[in-house]
């Protein structure tokens, strides 16, 4: 008995676009967010530490 297999949502995918996007990484844990969802003083979400500016390549959000 032969199996078949639909392939018809393969195709449909979106392309993921990868962008230079400016991060405020953590100086001291691993903890990143965007500048645009950063908070007002930039500190670290995760553990309270500062942050610096750098930039990364990173999947465009829509």
């Amino acid at each position: 008995m032969p199996i078949f297999f639909n392939k018809k949502g393969q195709d449909d995918k979106p392309e993921i676009v990868m962008l230079d996007t400016e991060v405020y990484s953590c100086n001291s844990c691993n903890g990143w967010m965007r500048k645009d969802f950063a908070s007002s003083d930039l500190k670290c979400p995760l553990c309270g530490d500062e942050t610096t500016a750098e930039m990364r390549e990173l999947p465009q959000i829509l």
